[in-house]
């Protein structure tokens, strides 16, 4: 006889389980499983952003990132290429420190691809200035290649008047680039700097419990440390033995506070 599928909300355990095997089982295997229909098992992947098994690492992070609470400034800040770009950026620097990634560090890795847009933005701009620089030189000489009564002075003064503020529109790109430069610079070495005072600090508690077990092959430091571990368990016992004294409390109550089994003092009245 068929058993009747559940109905209702999934239960705590049923949502571990399918976290624990939405990447091994297909959605009617864990539905199977759980005695479930495929619907709210796949309800449940989709809300949580988890990765089925027809996912591949880079759709399942290009997931999570457009599921991210800044990604919808992100479509008002960027035209739809450089959108692209952030997106193929962000996977990129997510994968290479492991998706171990800190709010603070994933602020910094949006902070230094935003300035990669800025910096191509900047290099779009300049190539366009560029253009118009050789367009304005050509139509320059092109006037006077003509004879002298021919040139159309005033042409040529408009087009020298174009040509200076588009060499000084390059020099502003120029600066405005190395600034650029400067501030990703300055983020990356920040967010590795970042990551190497984690990386540090976990290096150090290994090597620091490493150091301990070398240390215990030394018999001198291995008796000093027998020494004090028993002047804690003396102490300890005294501490002990002092809080499972009978004690009278606010309202003129006898008792002995209970620590545990062994200090309860229990009196046998033999008849």
């Amino acid at each position: 006889m068929e058993l009747t599928k559940k109905r209702g909300k999934l239960s705590t355990g049923e949502m571990d389980y399918i976290r624990q095997n939405c990447f091994d089982l297909s959605i009617e295997e864990i539905a199977e499983n759980l005695n479930r229909t495929t619907g709210p098992v796949q309800k449940f992947i989709d809300k949580e952003n988890l990765k089925a098994r027809d996912l591949t690492d880079h759709e399942y992070m290009l997931t999570h990132l457009r599921d991210r609470y800044y990604y919808k400034e992100l479509g008002k800040q960027f035209s739809d290429g450089e959108l692209i770009f952030f997106e193929h950026q962000w996977i990129d620097y997510f994968k290479q420190f492991s998706e171990d990634v800190t709010h603070t560090e994933e602020m910094q890795i949006l902070e230094v691809i935003r300035t990669e847009i800025l910096i191509n933005r900047g290099m779009e701009d300049r190539q366009e200035v560029v253009a118009n620089i050789e367009r304005l030189n050509k139509l320059i000489d092109d006037e006077m290649d003509k004879p002298s009564d021919m040139q159309d002075s005033q042409a040529i003064a408009s087009f020298q008047t174009q040509l200076g503020a588009l060499m000084a529109s390059k020099s502003a790109y120029i600066n405005e680039h190395e600034k650029l430069l400067t501030k990703k610079e300055r983020l990356l070495k920040d967010l590795k700097g970042t990551r190497e005072q984690r990386k540090r600090r976990s290096e150090d508690a290994k090597t620091n419990f490493s150091s301990w077990l070398r240390q215990l092959d030394n018999e001198e430091f291995r008796k000093r440390e027998e020494e004090s571990m028993e002047v804690n368990r003396l102490a300890a016992d005294k501490a002990l033995e002092k809080l499972s004294e009978y004690h009278t409390f606010e309202d003129g109550t006898v008792d002995q506070p209970f620590i545990n089994a062994d200090t309860i003092d229990v009196e046998e009245n033999i008849e």
